[in-house]
């Protein structure tokens, strides 16, 4: 049985050494809404995998929207905390047109960042834009050699439908970026079916989430610098957190009531993320009575993550929650929970394509609502987890794919830094 104590069987054995003339690298992120763990971790993977090839010292973080401007409906003290908690050492400079680009490797890193969805949320944030979403996420008229240098790793092109990619305004430019990029790889087995079908031709590798690059690694607490907060909650206990699902709360009682009958150990409250990325968080942090797993502070990433990885076990209805959770080695139940209205994952549940994609699904309960079904859920959770196979199994799997994945992609980017 593997051990969940925040290692992996991955190694740091990536290094290569700093390319000094090499192309300059463009990483294109998205900005969260506040403070929210996965997207965070996400992008601390990416100057991590950047810093593990010999690429870091060449790259340039971009953000399309300032986190300042998406956190100026806060007061003064809170929009404070709010940044302390969403440092990440990063430096992020704001893409304002394509012309920042020129000359460089775009790398496209994580999210929804190339989705007709999003760059329609990104066009209501901008503030007096230079450029469209389009010209920036997808490159629309730009130069053909920037176009065939830029790279996308870990994003998802889940809630495309026909009318996305056939609308005049999207789906030409759409087309066009992915058949001409260097090289695409999406997080899911359903993103990339989907453009291998509907974009034949288009130079295409399957990917995996962005964090399960950085979580996965025998190291990952590498990549916070010396010092950083790593107060953690007793190791082998029980976390749950809900904040994507939409539950009735007597239900939600009842499972996290059998959650912890089944394992003999209490359960304390995940504080992953704030309202302002969650915003159906408030519906469960308060009625569920429980003790919150970092004593009642605002933990930071780090923080958070050695929480994740010394617990046991954790129940949760949110996607990053149970992507890194599996990553570090702690098993993560889902309930799904019914959707909440204008919720993406009712067009195609990321939460559940990620548990097939990783022959999870035994883990993977669609409500709490029926008792009877949640028991024979727990008691089959208890066994899997205790017996540890399939965790093992799992973080093996992964480790191969995050291998494979960060050879073409370092390939990739250091063709092209090079002038490939």
């Amino acid at each position: 049985m593997m051990h969940n104590s925040g290692g992996s069987g991955r190694s740091h054995g990536f290094v290569a050494p700093s390319m000094t003339n090499c192309r300059p690298i463009s990483v294109i992120t998205a900005t969260p809404p506040g403070f929210n763990p996965g997207m965070l971790a996400s992008q601390v993977a990416a100057r991590w995998f950047l810093d593990r090839h010999g690429l870091g010292s060449n790259a340039t973080f971009f953000r399309l929207v300032p986190l300042t401007d998406r956190l100026a409906g806060m007061d003064a003290a809170a929009r404070s905390a709010c940044l302390r908690r969403c440092e990440d050492g990063i430096d992020y400079r704001l893409l304002e047109h394509a012309d920042q680009l020129h000359g460089t490797t775009p790398l496209y890193w994580g999210d929804l960042l190339h989705m007709r969805q999003y760059l329609d949320s990104i066009r209501g944030l901008q503030r007096a834009a230079r450029c469209t979403p389009e010209e920036l996420l997808l490159l629309r008229g730009a130069p053909e050699d920037l176009i065939r240098r830029a790279v996308s790793f870990g994003t998802t092109f889940l809630y495309h439908d026909a009318t996305d990619l056939t609308a005049d305004e999207y789906g030409p430019s759409f087309r066009h970026f992915l058949v001409n990029a260097r090289l695409v790889m999406p997080r899911d087995i359903v993103s990339l079916a989907q453009l291998a079908t509907v974009v034949p031709g288009a130079p295409l590798l399957p990917g995996l989430d962005a964090t399960q690059l950085f979580c996965g690694m025998a190291d990952w607490r590498g990549a916070f610098p010396e010092g950083t907060d790593t107060a953690c909650a007793d190791a082998n206990g029980l976390l749950c957190h809900f904040a994507r699902g939409r539950h009735d709360i007597a239900d939600l009682k009842h499972a996290v009531a059998e959650f912890s009958q089944g394992f003999s150990l209490p359960v304390r409250w995940l504080p992953w993320g704030d309202s302002l990325s969650f915003p159906y968080l408030r519906h469960y942090e308060g009625q569920l009575g429980l003790e919150d797993a970092t004593g009642g502070r605002e933990p930071s990433l780090s923080a958070i993550l050695e929480t994740v990885a010394a617990a046991k076990c954790l129940l949760t209805d949110t996607y990053h929650v149970a992507v890194i959770a599996w990553s570090l080695g702690t098993p993560a139940l889902l309930i799904r929970g019914n959707y909440w209205p204008n919720d993406f994952n009712a067009v195609v549940d990321k939460r559940y394509v990620f548990y097939v994609q990783h022959g999870l699904q035994e883990l993977f309960l669609a409500t709490a609502r029926e008792h009877d079904e949640l028991a024979v859920f727990i008691r089959r959770a208890v066994k899997v987890v205790s017996e540890g196979r399939v965790l093992e199994w799992y973080r093996s799997s992964v480790v191969l794919r995050a291998e494979a994945c960060e050879r073409r992609l370092a390939a990739a980017l250091s063709e092209e830094s090079n002038g490939g």
